[in-house]
Order: structure tokens, then sequence, then C-alpha cells
């Protein structure tokens, strides 16, 4: 853009009295507005990206432009440098540089749009989603959690599954494998079954047309539909779920049962399954008349969560692996990584996002999963059934996990639950603060609350006279 269109753009904001979808004025006189970084983000989403201009001040109130100046010049070209090094994440590329407007210098930032696939822009300190924004009309306003998946489901970060499996070839894959898959997906649609050409496994996520104008396997091809086990391959032998049986409560008691599961993403879901319920009680009770079996977990909410842990795993991440724990008294299902942006603990019962949208869709039409967003809701209602404790779900800046807490926690009320899900975070806590969060109880309910807790062995009792706390067992 010309120092002259961009004076054209400064004559008609002046001419409207207001900024406009892509123009924006900071007054800068007393150095870089804090709130720069939310135009920066609202223009990187942008389809023609915009303009900041710093030296003109708008007020609102008044519906006045005014041409101020009165900047540092060189001061401030250093401050924006810094300020996109330091704060902001996947912005548009962008151009500083002077223009004298009515013989007033001014300092344009001109940002162009970021590339869908490198979407969202954001404030690093702030995070996602409240630090990424969009223009509407003149203002910039933070995304929401639709807009913020919006934004994800076309960043090559979650099309992982859809990329290139390297070393792999169509020779690699189980061809029978795929015709049952066609044919089970085609009786669920009612229609006929495709014949097997690289183009209908293409369209369905399992091949993948390079520049070459060949077909290779994509990731999620090669691990669902592979001849061999995908982890006979050194790139993806750290796709294992890491299965133990503990004999106590912590990771630190004797191991009474292991297995690393490999093989396709369906058998290892199954085969996960099989070694939880080998590994957990099953007890009879009679109703009616009958006599009938359960087992201490109900067999749905396991399923489920099992099945969220391997199609919602985070691929990018080989460092380490899926890992479930089975204790004397829970179940811990581990995943590398957390929960994508615009995901929460506190909506993940609601959103419909999938961090693997091949992977996903496939292991639906094989009956692994339910439809999105009804699995957890599953996993709820059945351990609800079951007379158990709803799913605790942690997400950390490394690892997301979901705990099944079993029969031992059903003694507990909401504050002793609550108090033992913070102390998996803070690891320890006194009676004051315990008092702290629940200002309203007495300190005899307090007292009687810790001392349940240490008698079921989920908290220790440490240090002595006024220096006493609780520490979590595990």
């Amino acid at each position: 853009m010309t120092d002259k269109q961009i004076k054209e753009l400064i004559d008609k904001a002046k001419q409207y009295r207001s900024e406009t979808t892509n123009i924006e004025f900071k007054d800068a006189r007393g150095g870089l507005p804090k709130d720069l970084w939310r135009t920066i983000s609202s223009f990187s989403h942008n389809p023609n990206g915009g303009i900041i201009v710093l030296g003109i001040k708008e007020d609102t109130s008044l519906c006045t432009i005014e041409i101020v100046g009165g900047l540092e010049i060189s001061r401030l070209q250093e401050q924006i440098l810094s300020y996109f090094t330091e704060k902001m994440k996947n912005h548009g590329t962008y151009n500083i540089r002077i223009i004298d407007y009515d013989n007033v210098p001014l300092i344009i930032i001109t940002i162009n749009e970021t590339p869908d696939e490198l979407k969202p822009c954001f404030n690093k300190q702030v995070g996602l989603p409240k630090g990424a924004c969009i223009r509407v009309g003149n203002n910039d306003r933070v995304i929401n959690d639709e807009e913020m998946r919006a934004f994800i489901r076309n960043s090559s970060v979650y099309k992982y599954d859809k990329k290139e499996a390297e070393n792999t070839t169509m020779a690699h894959l189980d061809m029978e494998k795929i015709s049952d898959f066609l044919q089970k997906s085609a009786i669920k649609t009612k229609r006929k079954a495709p014949a097997i050409t690289p183009e209908v496994l293409r369209n369905v996520g399992i091949l993948l047309k390079t520049d070459a104008n060949d077909y290779v396997p994509t990731f999620a091809g090669y691990m669902l539909f592979s001849k061999d086990e995908p982890q006979s391959l050194i790139l993806y032998s750290r796709f294992v779920i890491r299965c133990i049986r503990y004999k106590g409560i912590s990771v630190t008691s004797p191991i009474i049962d292991k297995q690393d599961i490999s093989g396709n993403l369906d058998h290892q879901i199954d085969e996960i399954q099989k070694f939880i319920l080998k590994n957990i009680r099953l007890s009879a009770k009679i109703k009616g008349t009958k006599r009938i079996e359960s087992y201490e977990y109900p067999e749905e909410a396991l399923r489920e969560i099992i099945a969220n842990a391997v199609i919602h795993r985070d691929y990018m991440i080989t460092e380490t692996y899926t890992q479930v724990n089975i204790f004397s008294d829970r179940i811990e299902v581990s995943n590398p990584g957390n929960l994508p942006p615009g995901i929460t603990i506190e909506n993940i019962k609601d959103s419909q996002f999938s961090r693997n949208e091949i992977i996903a869709q496939i292991l639906k039409d094989l009956d692994y999963m339910e439809e999105y967003g009804r699995g957890i809701n599953i996993a709820f209602a059945t351990m609800k059934d079951a007379g158990l404790l709803e799913p605790i779900f942690k997400n950390s800046s490394n690892t997301f996990k979901v705990i099944l807490l079993g029969e031992a926690f059903t003694a507990l009320n909401e504050r002793q639950v609550e108090v033992w899900n913070r102390l998996q975070d803070i690891r320890h806590i006194t009676a004051k603060e315990y008092r702290s969060i629940f200002p309203e109880v007495s300190k005899a309910t307090i007292s009687s609350d810790l001392n349940k807790m240490t008698s079921l062995g989920l908290i220790l009792l440490k240090g002595s006279s006024t220096n006493t706390y609780y520490e979590p067992q595990y």
C-alpha cells in the first residue's frame, strides 16, 4: 500500500469521524498502548489485514479524529519490533514506516492476514482463547469458543492425522480390512460400497495425493489400517499404550500386572478394555430373582474414556506414551499434551471438536465412539448410574488426565471431593486454607472432613503444632 493510499484511508476515517474495519488509530505519545495486541490479532485475522496508525487520537465520545503527532519515532519503532517478537504468536507479516501527514510524522504499521493454517494470532501472555481477537466494525472483540474451533480446524497443528505417514506406501495397508470398513460404512449410510481406488481412499482420508501425483497413506490411514503393527516402523514406535495395575493407591506400590499395547488404533482400544477388565473386581448382585454380575467401574464409561484417549491424543508428541494406571481405588488415563485451544474442562461435555478428524470419523463408523460430544456424557451418566462419582478431568501444560474414582470415594461429600481434586495440583493444604474455600462451614465440620479423608487413606497429616498441613497420599 502506498503512502497516498494510506493518506486516503486516513482522510476517509476523518470524514466518517470513526475508525474502520481496516484502520485503527492510536495516540502513542506516552508509548505503545497496552491493548495494541488486540488490533494486531484482529488484523492478522482480517481477509485484507489492516493498518495501525500511531500519532492519531480518536475520541469515541465526541466522535472526533485528531492528528496529535508528538511521537518518539526511534524508541517506538524499537518497541514495536519487541512487541511483535515477545508478545504475539502467529501474527501476519508486517511493515513499519513513517509518513508525513499535514507535516506531522506518523508511524504506520501495516499488517497482513495470517495464513489459515497458522491461525489464530494471539497474545502469548494472555493465551487462548482470550488472547485472540477479531475485527467487528471498528472494534476488536475477543473470539468465542466456536470461533476458536473454526480457526484451529484449519490449523496445520490440528490436521496431523491428515498428513503423510512418512516412510510408508500403499503396500503397508491392509486392503481387506479397508474393504470391510467401506462395506460397513456403506451399510450405515444405506448406499452401495464403492470400489477400492486410490481416489476413494483419498476421499475418506486414508490416502494423500502428493505433489508428484503419487498416493501415500495418511497418518490416520497407516495407524488404522496398517497390515503389520504400525509400531514396527521406528517413527511410530512410541504410539503404544502403557497399562499398569498397581497393588495400592500410588505408583510407589508394587506392580501386579503391566502391558504395553501396540497395534492399530481400534485394536488398541479393544486390548486396553481387556486389560482393565482383567484387573478390576467383578462382583455379583441379586436383582429380583436374577444374579447379575458387574464390574466395579461401568464398562460403557471405560470404553468411552479409552476411545477418547486414543482418538484425541496429540500424536505430534512422541516423547512419551498414553498411560492407563489402575490403582486399588481409581483408574487414571493420561495423554501427552493438553486440551486443544478453546476446549476447557468446563465445556468439554458440550464441545464437538476433534484433534484428529479422520481418526475420529473412521472409528465412529467402526462403532468405537458415539456421535461427537456424547461419549463424555455417557461416561458421566453410567458412572452416576453405578453409584460412583463423576469423572475428574485434569488439564496441565503437558498432560491431560481423566480419573475414574472407585467405590472408596463414594463415602466423601462434595467438599471433600473438591479438596481432594485441588490437592492433585497444589499438593498440600492447611485447615485454615480449607476453611477459606468453604467459609460458611464450621471449624468442627472442616476438622471432621479432614479426619474422614485421612482415615480413608486419601490424605496424610504432616508437620506439627501450628504448622500442620495435609498432603495427598498420591
